[in-house]
Formats: structure tokens, sequence, C-alpha cells
């Protein structure tokens, strides 16, 4: 079987160990082979003749081989241990730095529950199998062995009938082999999408409760559930059978022996002592075959174990790597796209021939709507992922050539979630560079602007990080990053959304901190908020996937292409109140479609209606078939529109929905969620009512521009996203 020449691949390091085990097997087995013969030397040589000499001689011999049989037993199992534990270290080991050098794709092909499955149950079911299966295997073969032999010499005949009984007991497990391993692997995949279920249920438990999730999640709960039982039903009564069947086989055998054994007796062709330790060494030996053919189904179970971990240890990743990579020494002049393509799927494309550069030393926005593939980009840049066509080239050399390890040392990255590791706050920092000095964590959390906070906590830099840093401040963990990337002194540092997640005011004094970091390194920096990249050297416009604009703020602004559309949607908002109050313009309502061609002074007083609302994320603002009476403007944040449980779109800054409940007392047409903190801007119904009847005119174009949206079937009835603005694929 393939598994056991796996397990004798992971004792390969203990060989000279495994030697001295299989050396106290033998002893062991041994004496449990041979004691039984006692019987005939004591009832043939000592009780029926009365012998007490032969008696004592017997009974030494049996005191001493135990004690013997027991040393060497005590031995093979401190051996056993020895052996067992460094097989797993070395199996996890292996497993442990394949998953470190994988790509996105790795995590994509197995998510968290088929890990931990793989991780836990299947290397446990492995380490069964080196600790239990095979050295009780091979402790029963040789009790077979010197008992088979054993019996040929107490009376050939009776071993030669029983012989093939004892065959029959071996092939019994093979005749369900094929459904025993295709059912167990059946369960086991079964078992990681429940795994996956609970996984959910733990990290999501804050959304399940907050949005009265419970009957969703048991719905798919009980699903997984009702699968699980199904396979384990399964798997439970054909593993039953192949325990039975070699049991069945057995009783038959034990009445053929003790039949024909008292026929030889009758017939004085065999004396009652050679019959008792014929039929006790025949009991050990087909007790062993028994007990060996039931360790079968455990071979089988941990056959599909295996399978299941080599798939991840033989996984290679989409990721291309030299066989001889190119040395970086450095970074000095620019980083080029050169006719960039690259999807997640066959069937679309994320980027498409995409073709700028980065110049050293300069601050580099990826801007766009969602979808647009600025964050496909960055991704793309910090070789997550490589590229289908063209490449990307650091001093004209191809990103794929280059040696990866040296290409990441002199990279650092900040992300949008800032995660945080369960272990001091200088380990954290530090963990980028071990090799830093006490000195060089405080010098890296002073340029992060997080040390005066550091220094306010009891313990200081010893303080524990809990809960992946859940009791700090989203500003505070972010810094807690950017300190940790600084700490490498980077020539290029890439910053992946990193104040999206933000609140005004901890965004402004973030965004301050990255332009006090310019000039010393090359930085590239993805956003949707352009008020945050307004002073970058150059800013690159994405927009379905290929580059539409290249420039500075001011120079985008005269093109008067996508960059301008967006910055007009995002501004005409007055943040009061430390950034969550928030006021709309009137001129910034006429650039909306649904309040085009109201006059300037009575969409003033439309823009005095707004009120307020502030929400973090995964709030449910909106449920599907629920009556609507507000219609609502995003200033800042992200939230997701979702149609009978499948998401449909993303609306971010300045994006609108809700119009149609303006003028029609019609259902909800979909879920609103919030993706991000978030602040809006309301307008109900009954308000905007009392305007209207002030001057009737507004209500005429209202119903007009309604009209005209409800025409636009790219979206659900309600959402007010601009045909156009977004594409809604991962960017």
């Amino acid at each position: 079987m393939n598994v056991i020449r796996s397990v004798l691949r992971y004792v390969r390091r203990s060989r000279w160990l495994a030697a001295l085990f299989v050396i106290c097997l033998v002893v062991d087995s041994a004496y449990s082979s041979l004691s039984p013969l006692s019987f005939k030397y004591l009832i043939d040589g000592a009780f029926i003749p009365k012998d007490l000499d032969m008696f004592w001689l017997v009974m030494a011999l049996l005191v001493v081989g135990g004690a013997v049989a027991m040393a060497a037993s005590i031995l093979g199992e401190r051996l056993l241990a020895h052996i067992t534990e460094r097989a797993m270290y070395d199996l996890r080991h292996r497993i442990f730095d394949q998953m470190s050098k994988q790509s996105i794709d790795f995590y994509n092909r197995f998510d968290q529950g088929t890990l931990m499955s793989r991780l836990t149950s299947d290397i446990s079911a492995l380490e069964y199998v080196v600790s239990g299966v095979v050295p009780n295997a091979i402790q029963h073969l040789l009790v077979i062995s010197i008992g088979v032999v054993l019996l040929v010499q107490l009376e050939w005949s009776l071993t030669l009938i029983l012989a093939g009984g004892l065959i029959l007991l071996f092939l019994c497990p093979n005749l369900l082999r094929s459904k025993a391993t295709r059912s167990s692997s059946n369960y086991r995949e079964v078992h990681d999408r429940y795994v996956g279920t609970v996984d959910e249920m733990t990290k999501g438990y804050r959304v399940v409760r907050g949005l009265n999730l419970k009957r969703f999640m048991m719905n798919r709960a009980e699903q997984k559930l009702r699968d699980l039982y199904t396979a384990g039903f399964q798997v439970t009564f054909i593993y039953a059978l192949l325990n039975r069947l070699p049991l069945l086989v057995f009783m038959i055998l034990n009445g053929g022996a003790i039949g024909y054994g008292g026929y030889l007796i009758f017939q004085d062709k065999l004396s009652i002592g050679s019959f008792v330790s014929f039929y006790t060494i025949f009991l050990f030996v087909g007790q062993s075959v028994s007990s060996f053919s039931q360790l079968i189904p455990e071979l089988f179970r941990a056959e599909v174990s295996l399978m299941r971990i080599n798939e991840l240890l033989d996984y290679r990743s989409t990721l291309s790597h030299a066989d001889r990579p190119e040395p970086l020494h450095g970074f000095r002049e620019s980083i080029r796209f050169h006719q960039v393509s690259f999807g997640y799927s066959d069937d679309r494309l994320a980027l498409e021939r995409v073709t700028f550069e980065i110049p050293h030393g300069s601050l580099t926005a990826f801007v766009g709507p969602s979808g647009s593939g600025k964050s496909t980009a960055m991704q793309l840049l910090m070789r997550f992922y490589d590229p289908q066509q063209g490449h990307i080239s650091i001093d004209g050399k191809d990103l794929r050539h280059l040696d990866e390890e040296q290409f990441r040392e002199r990279m650092g990255a900040v992300f949008q979630d800032s995660f945080l590791f369960n272990m001091p706050i200088e380990d954290n920092i530090r963990v980028a560079c071990p090799q830093a000095t006490d000195e060089d964590v405080r010098e890296a959390a002073k340029a992060a602007q997080i040390h005066d906070y550091i220094m306010q906590l009891p313990d200081q830099y010893k303080t524990e990080v809990k809960e992946f840093g859940a009791s700090m401040s989203g500003g505070q963990r972010q810094r807690l990053a950017i300190a940790r990337a600084l700490i490498k002194r980077p020539q290029l540092l890439l910053l992946d959304e990193v104040t999206s997640a933000l609140d005004p005011n901890t965004e402004a004094e973030i965004n301050g901190l990255i332009e006090s970091l310019r000039g010393e390194r090359t930085i590239v920096t993805v956003t949707h908020r352009l008020q945050s990249v307004v002073n970058a050297d150059r800013i690159v416009v994405f927009q379905h996937g290929r580059v539409a604009e290249i420039g500075t703020h001011d120079e985008l602004l005269l093109q008067n292409g996508v960059y301008k559309e967006m910055w007009d949607k995002q501004n005409g908002f007055v943040l009061t109140g430390n950034g969550f109050s928030a006021k709309v313009t009137g001129e910034r309502l006429s650039q909306l479609p649904f309040f085009r061609g109201i006059p300037p002074e009575q969409l003033h007083l439309i823009a005095e209606l707004f009120i307020t609302e502030t929400y973090d994320p995964d709030y449910r603002l909106i449920r599907e078939n629920e009556p609507g009476d507000k219609f609502y403007i995003i200033v800042r944040g992200s939230v997701s529109i979702i149609r009978q449980g499948v998401p449909v779109a993303r609306l971010e800054d300045g994006d609108h929905f809700g119009e149609i409940a303006l003028l029609r007392d019609i259902p909800r047409t979909a879920d609103v969620v919030v993706r991000l903190p978030t602040i809006l801007l309301s307008l109900r119904r009954d308000q905007l009512l009392i305007v209207m009847e002030r001057f009737p005119s507004i209500r005429s174009i209202l119903e007009q521009s309604l009209q005209e949206r409800m025409k636009d079937h790219s979206l659900p009835e309600g959402t007010g996203k601009e045909k156009g603005r977004n594409e809604h694929t991962m960017a």
C-alpha cells in the first residue's frame, strides 16, 4: 500500500531507532508465541508424570522470558514515541513550509475549513498509522509467522486444513476496499464543508448576532449536517462490515480446530498436552490474523488521508519560478507594466493590455471605480499572481525572473485589514525584520507615529496584542502595520486601501503620515478616495480593466474624463463635527440624474432636508421586500447591494440608492449591507413631499427622471448606481 511506503519514508530519519524497535518487537512477539508451547511440557512432561523439576524449569523459563519481553516492550514503546513524533514533526514542517511558499491561488483552492481538516484529522489518521497500525501489524505478522512454524511442528495436517481459513481472513477486507475508500473520501470532503461552516460561524458571530442571521446559518448548517449524516452512515456501516467479516471466519475456524483436534485425540494421533498447546497457539495466531485484518480498514482510512495531504504537498503554485533567478541589488530606475493582462477566471479579464510606469522615488496612486482593476494591479505588483500576458519589470528586469526573497526583502506592504499577531507589540513590529534591535523597533514606531501611544500602555512595547488587535482602534492597528513595514527600510512601500475603513480624522492623520514618508522610498497606494492622493506625483486611473488616464491631480481634472467624474462625485459634501456630521450642497444634488433639472434655489431647500447617518460594517441597512421611505447618498464608505442572497453591486463614496422610495410606496427590491464604516446622508419621503407641495414642478421632474432610471435594468430597482460608472467585478 502507498500508505506503508509513505510511513517508511517518514521514519527514514529514525531508521536506527526503527531497527532497534523491530528487535524489541521480535523479542516480545517471540515470547507471546512460544509461551503457549509451555502447556505441552507442563501437561505431558510435568503434570501427568508428576515431575516437579520439569515444572520448576518451565516456570523459571516463563518468568525470565516474561521479564525480558516486558523490558523489550517498554523500550519499544519509548522508541516508538520518538519515531512517531519525529515523523509527525517532519510532516507538519513540510506542510507549513509548503503553505508559506504558496501564492493566493493555493488558498483559493484550499479554503480554511479544508486546510484545518487536513492539518488535524488527516494528520491524526497518519499519526495513528505510524504509532499504532504499522507497529501492531508488524507484531501480528511476527506472531503469525512464529506461530505457523510451531503449529506445523505440532500437527502439520491440522495446520494445513486451517491455513486456508487464515488466508481467507487476510482477503476479507479487500472485498470491500474500493467501497471503503470511496466512502471515506466522500466523508472527508463533506466533513471539510461542515468545518468550513463552523469556521464561518465562529468568525462571523458578530454579524450573525447583529443581523439576526441565526435562521440563515442554521439552514446552511442543516444541509451540511444532513450530508454529514448520510456520508457518516455509509462509512460507519462499511467499516463495521470490514470488522465483522474476519470475526465470522475466525469463529468457523475455531470450531473446525476443536472438532478435528478432538478427532485426532480419540484416534491417539495427538496428545492432550500437544492439543492444548496447538489450540492455544492457534488462538494466538488466529487472533493475530483477525486483528491484522481489522487494521486494514485503518490503512484504507489513512490512504485517503495520505492522498489529501499529498494533494497539499504536491500542489504547484501558478507563479513561475526561474531556474536561475536574477539578483536584485536595489531599485534605482522605475517599475513598468508592459501590456499586462490578467483574469481571475478564464472567461473575463480583470486587466487588459495595461501599460504604465512608476518612477523611482515617486508617490504613485492607483485609483478607479470599484472593479476597475486597480487592486488587481497592486496584487500583481506584490506578486500574489503573475500576468497571463505581458510582464512587470523592475529596472528592466522581469519580476518573474528576479530572486523572490530579495524582492520581498526590499518591499514593504500594508493592507486594509491591518492584521496583527497575538504576541507583544514589539514582536509585531519586529516580525518583518527579526534581526532588528529594540532601538530599531522604536524608530519604526516613531516614524509610524505610534510610539507615544505605545508608551502610554502599562507594559509599553511588551504589551500583548490579543484577538488580533481588536482592542485597538483602526488607526492604531494601521500605524502598527506601517511600523512593521517600515522596520525593513523598504525601497518599495505598497499600500492597499489602508484608509478605507478609518474615520475621517484618522484617515487624515494616516494620509499625513504617508506624506511624511515621501522622498525616502517609492510608494504605491491603492485607494478609491481621491482626496487622499491630490498630492501624488502620478495618478493612474483604471476603468474596465484598462488605464484610462495618467497624470497629476491638476492635470487629470483638466482632462475632464473619468478622474474628473469621480472627483465631482466624491465632492460637494461638507464634513463637520470631527468628520461624523455631513451636509450636501445643492450644486452636488444637481449632478444626480434624479434631481437634474430642478432649479438651484429649490435644490438648496432639498439639501437642507438631508440628515447624517453613520453605520459600522455588516449592518443591514435595507432588507429586501420591506417598505422603503428613504433615499441615501454615500458620503464616505461602501455598501453591498444583495438580491435574493446574491451580491449584485458595490456602491462607494458619492453613489446613491433608494430614489424610488421618494415617490413610490413599493417594497425594497434588494438588501443593502454596509461593508466599511459608512457615513450616509438620507432624505425621507414625507419631508420631500412637503417641498413638492410648495413646488409642484419638482414632482413632475422627479417622475420623469424616475421613469428614465426604471428603464435601466443593469441593477435592481431602487439602487442608484449610475450606469457605466463602476463595474462589479473583483478589483
